[in-house]
């Protein structure tokens, strides 16, 4: 039976896959932010950086994957617990041992919060997503942009944007439940532009949260959600 593996030997041996410059948060000798690397090259820059990853889903040191990045094809691990995988606290900088650093506390302490609002605020077919947000509970069905738009419009909503998608990935743990690729993402952006998802988000914490957005011809069909807050 072979012993599991554990991190330090791990990470040697993803290191080993083509690292350049052992520079933490870094892969170029330019120190080049991870969130820039290319992902044909980010693995490396990962495992300088100390993320812990996996081809395989391992206990490693006694951790379990906590999901498994369809894009990247790896396994990742939350090592703090804090409802951000190693991979995405890499990638935007914080600290992936830290609880109290994470990118939902960060963006929180910025700003003062408003309160809470009643998640009977949310209209009928809505659900809360975090405090200040109501989404579909359904996905809606395909249809081109403009027919997305008007059903949203009668259901006193709107389709969702970037920045909802953004802050019910931040705040709600329904991430999984709200995968946005392929979907509409209630953005024009250009002369017949639409924005739309071009990555998969499909557990919590998922790193591609900080770049799941593409653009899209309006005149396509696409599913989408939509959302409102209390007002």
């Amino acid at each position: 039976m072979s012993p599991q593996p554990n991190i330090h030997t791990h990470l040697r041996r993803i290191a080993a896959l083509g690292l350049a410059c052992l520079a933490p948060l870094a892969i170029a000798c330019d120190d080049e932010p991870i969130a820039d690397v290319p992902l044909s090259k980010e693995r490396a820059a990962l495992a300088a950086a100390g993320a812990l990853v996996s081809d395989s889903p391992d206990i490693i040191d006694g951790f379990s994957p906590v999901g498994f990045d369809e894009e990247r094809q790896i396994y990742v691990y939350d090592r703090d617990d804090d409802g951000f995988p190693d991979i995405t606290e890499a990638l935007d900088g914080t600290d992936m041992l830290d609880p109290d650093d994470n990118l939902a506390i960060n963006s929180r302490s910025q700003a003062p919060q408003a309160a809470v609002f009643p998640a009977t605020s949310c209209r009928s077919g809505f659900i809360q997503a975090g405090p200040r947000l109501c989404i579909t509970q359904l996905v809606q069905n395909a249809t081109r942009y403009r027919f997305a738009v008007d059903n949203c419009r009668n259901k006193r909503s709107d389709v969702c944007s970037y920045e909802d998608l953004t802050y019910l990935y931040l705040n709600s743990g329904l991430d999984a439940s709200y995968n946005p690729d392929g979907a509409w993402i209630g953005n024009m952006v250009d002369d017949d532009l639409v924005l739309c998802g071009n990555r998969s988000i499909t557990f919590n914490g998922d790193p591609d949260l900080a770049n799941f957005e593409g653009t899209c011809s309006k005149h396509e069909s696409r599913e989408y959600w939509c959302c409102h807050g209390d007002e």
